[in-house]
């Protein structure tokens, strides 16, 4: 799959999902919604293509559409609960926007492990999005109940950032099962990305001494090759066919490069 093409992707996902969130916070009137709802059809198309031609490249197919049925939930566009509920279909519109975003969360978070070289970004926005999403689904869950002490969008945010941070200091707690349930998923998350962070730092720092060993092997053996010509009238026949060799080697090695 090409990088840039997942770049794509994840940018439309996560625009996609700062939109749900806009419609969460701010009442939206008809025509703020019918652009949502074209921007978020395009989003959909777009999710579409990238699941099928993820399928047409698996060899087992019929396999990683079972694993992946996931994504399915992403891939509902905004515009068919806003229809639904236009007939009283669903009760709740937002409890589905919020369903969508949640899927499409989980779709961002696989999308890290495609993206070569640029994961460290990524991941900070996963957790950026994962921290709005959690702070506003904390506030939906919390201020309404009496005996909450989340009852401000600052107090979610915050409740979240400690959260995901795995600095919690205890002032600010849910109460409500909706509440505790959003908190575990936070907790969760806040695991798979502190893993996920010293896998890629751990990952980096490998990769970098994979690259710089070769580096410094040739290096010294060029060091070996010059000191031993300084005195090639000193060498035996076999320190110089020995020598003839390393020349050769260090050739085929810079030619294959």
């Amino acid at each position: 799959m090409n990088e840039y093409w997942d770049i794509l992707i994840a940018a439309f996902t996560v625009i996609s999902l700062i939109i749900i969130l806009f419609t969460f916070v701010h009442p939206l009137n008809a025509r703020q919604l019918l652009i949502i709802y074209i921007f978020d059809s395009v989003v959909v198309i777009f999710l579409a293509i990238d699941f099928c031609i993820r399928v047409r490249a698996s060899p087992q197919k019929l396999r990683y559409v079972i694993s992946h049925c996931y994504e399915f939930p992403a891939m509902l566009p905004l515009a068919l609960f806003g229809f639904l509920d236009t007939f009283a279909v669903t009760n709740n519109p937002v409890l589905s926007f919020k369903l969508i975003a949640l899927f499409r969360l989980v779709r961002l978070y696989n999308l890290v492990r495609y993206i070569r070289g640029k994961e460290i970004f990524l991941l900070t926005g996963i957790a950026a999005v994962t921290i709005i999403f959690g702070a506003v689904g904390t506030y939906f869950a919390e201020s309404q109940n009496p005996n909450a002490n989340i009852t401000t969008l600052d107090n979610a945010f915050w409740y979240a950032i400690e959260t995901i941070t795995t600095v919690a200091y205890g002032e600010y707690y849910p109460v409500t099962p909706i509440g505790r349930l959003i908190s575990s998923l936070l907790m969760f998350a806040a695991i798979g990305i502190l893993w996920t962070l010293v896998g890629l730092v751990g990952s980096s720092v490998i990769a970098k001494r994979i690259k710089v060993a070769p580096v410094g092997l040739v290096d010294e053996t060029k060091t070996v090759i010059k000191n031993r010509i300084d005195d090639v009238e000193k060498l035996s026949e076999e320190e110089v066919e020995v020598l003839i060799t390393m020349i050769r080697s260090l050739s085929n090695r810079t030619s294959a490069k």
